[in-house]
């Protein structure tokens, strides 16, 4: 085991969630996927839907944003589209589902812990209907009807404007639906914008880390990674590297409560572009 990965798991004896640990503990040591679903499973409500595994959404009802993270728990450790997490996930998304395609937070999540940001979330939003259903089709799920919802809202609220910005999470809902690839008529004018964003973001020196540039890329089998500039994409595999601290985890702009998931996304990164 490498150095990187020595100090992470020195950071994971000491830090981090149990959802965390797990994911350390199945991507880079022993633990079976059976175990991994195991703990990702106590995360899970009766109606399918995930919560807590967004850090700054603190009730115990379900919400779209953990069920997202959820998907991409499934997807990175390539849990068969039939198990029975999967399915469950999906039934609380077909079920929840607005028909404008949109996702929202059910009521109770505002009698609980949240933060500011989403407090003040406007609905409906690409974020999450986008980041869902890109995911979805990367696990080869969501029914038609699911997918044509948020293909309508998707062409009720799609800018330009907001590739062409600045903002972070402007950009993700573009990222995360088309990061995959799929058809659509759309598909190349706004994921070549989100691949100009990271160049523009790069170049300005803006970001202030490397997980953030990652999330829009995450392997090197992706539209932004096979497009972007190799010098560019090199060196900021080395600052996400050198980023590293030193109790063996990464820091994270957020609540410290997130420095264990971007452990992990660190990681999966720096191994899938045979980093580690």
């Amino acid at each position: 085991m490498n150095t990187i990965l020595n100090k992470a798991e020195q950071f994971f004896t000491q830090h981090g969630r149990d959802i965390d640990r797990a994911l350390f503990n199945y991507h880079f040591g022993t633990l079976s996927l059976d175990e991994l679903l195991t703990t990702l499973h106590c995360y899970q409500n009766a109606d399918g839907g995930f919560f807590g595994l967004e850090v700054d959404i603190k009730a115990p009802q379900s919400n779209p944003f953990a069920t997202e993270l959820a998907l991409l728990i499934c997807l990175q450790a390539n849990v068969p589209r039939d198990h029975q997490v999967l399915q469950e996930a999906l039934r609380y998304l077909e079920e929840t589902q607005e028909e404008n395609g949109n996702w929202r937070f059910a009521p109770e999540i505002y009698q609980h812990p949240l933060a500011p940001w989403f407090q003040g979330w406007q609905w409906p939003n690409l974020n999450p209907a986008c980041s869902l259903a890109g995911l979805l089709k990367e696990l080869g799920l969501g029914s038609e009807r699911l997918h044509m919802r948020v293909e309508r809202l998707f062409t009720q609220l799609a800018r330009l404007e907001d590739v062409a910005g600045n903002e972070f999470y402007g950009v993700r809902p573009y990222a995360s639906y088309f990061l995959s690839n799929w058809n659509h008529p759309q598909r190349e004018l706004y994921i070549s914008g989100v691949l100009w964003w990271l160049i523009r973001q790069h170049l300005a020196n803006s970001l202030d880390d490397s997980e953030h540039f990652f999330a829009y890329i995450r392997h090197p089998q992706t539209y932004t990674a096979q497009h972007l500039p190799a010098s560019i994409l090199q060196d900021r595999l080395d600052r996400l590297g050198a980023e590293q601290s030193e109790d063996g985890g990464w820091p994270t702009p957020y609540d410290t409560g997130w420095r264990g998931w971007s452990t992990i996304q660190n990681l999966l990164v720096l191994r899938a572009f045979e980093r580690l």
